[in-house]
């Protein structure tokens, strides 16, 4: 017994099971999946860029400072002076034959009254990082959604291999009932071999199914960053088939339009183009400075010591008159941009209210479906039982209850198929109009 408790110990430390409701799952995709993590750090690169951008605005204060020992070797100049003595000739030095400290200290501040181009790129910086942060919305919505629909793609698998689980047993519950009649000589030995060949149908039905689930659980593990072999064994959420509390189609456009990343993301797009129009315009205005600076120089020699302090105060400012037309092209491709970022919005628009009505329509349709398969599988399971019936009692053929069979499964199959589409269909609104509504 210890050994057994042991070797599941190890088996579990292999190879970790994953078992997480479906919210706990879209929390753990957030914290583990790559394209959010990059989407995050993105939105934090630029909330810093947002910030330089606010900096700009402020004085740029620096200190300076130096030490340092120095040696200089003495320059010499010799002349020559006629006197009535005849000839002179003299010999003089400039400078100090020593080593000599020297050191520095200063401090400076440089702040800018007006640059135009400020204004616009403060402007910039702040879309930008409301753009990056949209766009991390965004990556966000996409990851819950596909978790969602792994999610549900696994529950899904696994109800389909149960299916076909029922149905070979069905199948192989049915063999052995016609070889007991065929044993007794009631039915004929091409009863049995038509049974056969329902239960090997079966058999590669259930093989499939169950690589189907082996599949699904790869994509899950894909989708909330998990490594592929990973354990899986989800919580039952239960397929609803219901919609309740479904908005008509225009209140979720308008919903849309309020809370979708992309169309923040366009309306941001737009303005960062507005913005660029501006910036070049604004390379007409001059740009003035304001900069002071003070400090304190002391060099030491031997016999004395240098010591100079100074300070400064200045105003500078530049004016670009003509840059050869560089200028008024800019402005151009500014203006251009603008006008094709403008032309976009009618077709962006029309983008979205197609997914969004998309999405309607095939929630609509699907939970139209459902009632549908209900009924087929019901009529699907009283047509197998008075067919096993007839065929018992003599009446009815072999071939009638296989297509029976058949006809149950593929009832449930679509059955099962639908309510998961209803999940789908429900996880595709909450991302079309980018806020969980259902």
């Amino acid at each position: 017994m210890r050994v057994l408790l042991f070797l599941f110990f190890v088996f579990s430390l292999a190879f970790p099971v994953f078992s997480l409701a479906l919210k706990e799952s879209v929390n753990f995709a957030l914290k583990n999946n790559p394209s959010v993590i990059a989407a995050q750090k993105k939105a934090d690169a630029a909330g810093a860029k947002f910030n330089q951008a606010i900096g700009a605005f402020f004085p740029t204060v620096k200190i300076d400072g130096s030490y340092g020992r120095s040696y200089t070797q003495p320059s010499t100049v010799q002349f020559t002076t006629q006197t009535t003595a005849g000839a002179v000739t003299q010999t003089l030095s400039f400078g100090t034959d020593a080593a000599t400290n020297a050191k520095s200290l200063q401090a400076s501040l440089s702040q800018p009254l007006f640059v135009a181009g400020l204004f616009p790129g403060y402007s910039i910086a702040k879309r930008g990082a409301d753009l990056a942060k949209e766009d991390y919305r965004r990556t966000v919505i996409g990851a819950s959604f596909n978790v969602t629909n792994t999610y549900f793609g696994v529950l899904a698998a696994q109800k389909m291999a149960k299916l076909a689980e029922e149905s070979l047993q069905t199948a192989q519950s049915h063999q052995r009932q016609v070889q007991s009649m065929l044993n007794a000589g009631v039915v004929t030995k091409a009863d049995l071999l038509r049974t056969e060949v329902q239960v090997a149908n079966s058999e590669v039905a259930l093989t499939q199914a169950k690589n189907g689930v082996e599949l699904a659980k790869d994509a899950f593990n894909n989708a909330v960053g998990n490594d592929l072999e990973t354990a899986v064994d989800l919580q039952e959420e239960g397929f609803s088939g219901t919609a309740p509390n479904l908005p008509a189609y225009k209140e979720l456009l308008n919903l849309a339009f309020v809370n979708r990343p992309d169309w923040r993301q366009f309306l941001l797009s737009t303005g960062i183009s507005e913005d660029n129009l501006h910036l070049s315009q604004s390379e007409y205005l001059p740009t003035v400075m304001l900069s002071a600076s003070t400090g304190n120089s002391i060099t030491e020699y031997p016999t004395f010591t240098s010591d100079v302090n100074s300070w400064r105060v200045a105003g500078a400012g530049s004016w670009t008159l003509f840059d050869g037309l560089g200028r008024e092209n800019r402005i151009r491709e500014a203006a251009a941009n603008l006008d094709a970022q403008r032309a976009n919005e009618e077709q962006v628009k029309n983008g979205i209210a197609l997914e969004v009505r998309d999405a309607y329509l095939s929630l609509k349709s699907t939970l139209d479906t459902i009632g549908s398969t209900k009924k087929a599988v019901d009529s699907a399971e009283e047509s197998y039982n008075v067919s096993t019936t007839r065929y018992q009692s003599g009446v009815g053929t072999n071939l009638e209850v296989i297509d029976a069979q058949v006809a149950l499964n593929q009832a449930k199959v679509n059955n099962l198929q639908a309510l998961f589409n209803v999940e789908i269909a429900k996880a595709k609104i909450n991302k079309v109009v980018g806020k969980e509504i259902l």
